[in-house]
Parts: structure tokens; C-alpha cells; sequence
């Protein structure tokens, strides 16, 4: 059994899916397997079959969720090589990385994204929808520490092997 004491954020608990919101919205469906209860501020996790893996990994989400609606979750990924281009088209992030033709990814609703010069700004409630998203962006162009050209976050450390 989980407890998360909620201060500023409304909540509403209906048809099997949690609403959340503060300064952003949020919604997340339940799991059959887990039983929430809301009272005096308080939100209560349980399992149905006592099982802890289930109630932490959703009280693991639960608070990603709440610290995401407050500030969302940020992560900037950074572009480097002569004529990679960037840019944004009918809700598609256009990847011009040196091929013959552009990569392009549909960009969820649940993600906003900044373009600056040589860098590009995920935004989102959702911590881990995000960092999929980011992965699949990375994963178009690996970073050759060598030549130094490609995609890479900047608080990973790049090895020369």
C-alpha cells in the first residue's frame, strides 16, 4: 500500500482513468490490478493481489505524472554537422542529417517541441513517452565522437573507443 499526499493538484477518478492537473493536464488509465482511493487530500495505491512490483512501478508513474504537471519533463537533444538542418511541418519533426532524403517522425500530441539553431527541446507531462520519443530521434543519427557530427544529449558522456 502506497500513500501520495497531493497539495495543489485537483484529481478526479472516473470510468478507470486518473485526471490530473495543476499547472498542465494529465490523464493516465488504470490498471485492472490496482485500487485507487482518493480522501483528504490523500491518494492511496493498492494492489488487488498484494503485489508490490505492480503498486510501485504505478506509484513510480504517479509521481512522474505530478512532478511533469507542475513543470513538464524537458530534454534537449543537440545537432552537430555541416548542413544537418532541422524543422517542423504538419506535426512532423523533419530531420535533414546528410542522407538523401529527410527523416521525418510524427510528433505526438503529448509532446511539445522548441527548435533552436542547433538544438531541439522535447517538452512533456509524460516522463517516459518522452524519453522513448527522444530515443527514436537520437537512434536516426548516432554522435561520432571522432568527426563530432550527429545527434546526442548533452549530460551523456561520449567514449572514444
Amino acid at each position: 500500500m502506497k500513500y501520495i499526499l497531493l497539495n495543489e493538484e485537483k484529481i478526479l477518478l472516473k470510468n478507470n482513468f486518473l485526471y490530473l492537473k495543476n499547472k498542465y493536464f494529465c490523464n493516465i488509465k488504470i490498471p485492472k490490478l490496482i485500487i485507487l482511493y482518493y480522501k483528504n487530500k490523500n491518494l492511496t495505491i493498492k494492489s488487488k493481489y498484494f503485489d508490490k512490483k505492480i503498486e510501485n512501478s504505478f506509484f513510480k508513474i504517479i509521481n512522474n505524472l505530478l512532478i511533469g504537471i507542475k513543470n513538464f519533463w524537458q530534454i534537449e537533444i543537440f545537432v552537430s554537422g555541416i548542413g544537418y538542418k532541422i524543422y517542423l511541418e504538419n506535426n512532423k519533426i523533419f530531420l535533414n542529417l546528410g542522407f538523401s532524403k529527410p527523416k521525418f517522425f510524427q510528433i505526438p500530441t503529448f509532446i511539445k517541441i522548441d527548435l533552436k539553431k542547433e538544438k531541439i527541446i522535447l517538452k512533456s507531462v509524460f516522463k517516459d513517452k518522452l524519453g522513448s520519443f527522444s530515443f527514436k530521434i537520437l537512434k536516426s543519427k548516432k554522435f561520432d565522437p571522432y568527426k563530432k557530427k550527429g545527434l546526442y544529449l548533452e549530460k551523456k558522456f561520449l567514449l572514444k573507443i
